[in-house]
Parts: structure tokens; sequence; C-alpha cells
């Protein structure tokens, strides 16, 4: 199992916040599927969503919130 962290950003004229979900997914299809998913519960008649799918290595610990490049780019910045 492969270890991906579901970013969704919801706005309608203004940013309505990030939800942050960790999933277990055997590839990054069935993560996808899970953020569609995810971002199907959350969007509202005038709140429309986005997401991004961040896979991250198994002995990763994400203990701190993602930053707003992190957030964008799919990327976590982990220290050299």
């Amino acid at each position: 199992m492969k270890r991906f962290v579901i970013v969704i950003h919801g706005w309608h004229v203004h940013s309505n916040g990030f939800d942050v979900h960790q999933v277990d997914c055997d590839d990054t299809q069935r993560a996808e599927q899970m953020a569609t998913y995810l971002t199907f519960q959350r969007e509202q008649t005038f709140d429309r969503c986005a997401w991004k799918v961040i896979e991250i290595e198994s002995d990763t610990k994400v203990v701190r919130k993602l930053t707003w490049r992190e957030r964008f780019t799919g990327r976590l910045n982990t220290p050299q």
C-alpha cells in the first residue's frame, strides 16, 4: 500500500478553506478516485472544489500543516 495526502480546496467568491485527508491506496489512480469521491461529498450548490493528490513515502510523518506551495504543486517539501 502507498500513502497519499488528498488536499481539497473549496471556494465560491472567496476561499472556503482546505480539507486534508491521508489515505492508503494501492496506486495513484485509486487515490484520485478517492479524491473525486471526497470532493463530491464536500461540494454544494455554490461551493466549488478542486483537489490535489500528493504521494508520500511510507515512513514520512506529516505533523504540520501543508504550505500553500505544497497544496498547489502536489509536492511535499521535506528537509534533505
